[in-house]
């Protein structure tokens, strides 16, 4: 990012300022918050200090030359474990674009403004990124307190984002399975406001290489009464045959399975989503945001589907 676009600040400081309904959301103050995320994810010794573009920066190439190593990264085994094994879930923040992307259409959607009870659930959590795209909604709409739950498989994950999240008294991450309709007995009370689930394959892979259609199949079969009113992110899924001549829309309304065809939605291709009520082709999330850093690191970070 450009120095002069890098919004310096701890991640509490983001937080505040990007939950208050006044503060307008740009991309800059997104990828700002997704680096501070990172940086605090990686670091929670630093939590509270402000993290600058000169820290991003370190932790994004020490991040992108993990496996191979580097010179910032010699002695440092400690912090090269926690790259590495937390690599996938930082692999997704770190597509700074595509996280942003995802990020504004989370905060663009309407949800009942502040009064009830805002309950939020976030499908294969990883680092919680979307879980706090979900606190910072539910707080520019007026609650207060909403009630925050994700499930990540990976148990040093979960782990890693329950603590920072609770500590940060957003929400909680579980370490479960997200594909079990068991795992939803734990879910808190009340319609649900929001559910983000982000678990898809790349463009032109078959869906069942990720479990979103497994998760999606054991959310409606546990709390399908419970979501009539929910916010979806995504909105919907566009699959396809391989010769793209018959196509899925997998949307709430079917429970995310698709209409009635012969063929298992699990077996169709990946297209499409629906981000903030436009189709995008899932290889062109991230597009509209893409000059936020330079081509060099998108190169290096640009992971997520």
């Amino acid at each position: 990012m450009a120095e002069s676009a890098f919004v310096t600040d701890s991640l509490a400081g983001h937080i505040e300022r990007l939950g208050r309904g006044e503060t307008p959301v740009t991309a800059e103050g997104l990828a700002s918050l997704c680096l501070a995320y990172a940086h605090a994810y990686v670091h929670p010794e630093r939590l509270g200090e402000a993290v600058t573009l000169e820290d991003a920066t370190l932790l994004a190439g020490r991040f992108a030359r993990r496996r191979g190593g580097c010179r910032s990264l010699a002695g440092q085994d400690a912090l090269r474990r926690v790259l590495l094994h937390h690599g996938f879930a930082l692999q997704m923040l770190f597509d700074i674009p595509k996280t942003v992307h995802l990020l504004d259409a989370l905060l663009r959607r309407e949800v009942a403004p502040g009064g009830g009870v805002f309950v939020g659930l976030d499908l294969g959590a990883g680092t919680g990124i979307l879980l706090l795209g979900q606190y910072l909604l539910a707080r520019r709409r007026g609650y207060e307190a909403p009630r925050l739950w994700g499930v990540e498989h990976l148990p040093q994950v979960a782990a890693r984002a329950d603590d920072l999240l609770s500590g940060l008294g957003i929400g909680r991450v579980a370490h479960g399975d997200a594909t079990t309709s068991a795992i939803y007995n734990d879910v808190p009370q009340g319609d649900i406001a929001c559910v983000t689930n982000e678990t898809l394959p790349s463009i032109a892979h078959r869906l069942y290489k990720e479990p979103f259609t497994a998760i999606s199949a054991a959310l409606f079969a546990a709390l399908s009464g419970r979501l009539e009113r929910t916010v979806f992110m995504p909105e919907a899924v566009w699959a396809s045959d391989r010769t793209r001549r018959t196509w899925l829309r997998l949307s709430p309304e079917n429970a995310f399975a698709g209409e009635a065809s012969p063929v298992p939605a699990r077996l169709f291709y990946m297209r499409d989503v629906e981000l903030a009520g436009e189709r995008i082709p899932a290889d062109q999330v991230g597009a509209p945001f893409q000059a936020l850093i330079s081509p060099v690191w998108a190169e290096a970070l640009g992971r997520r589907w």
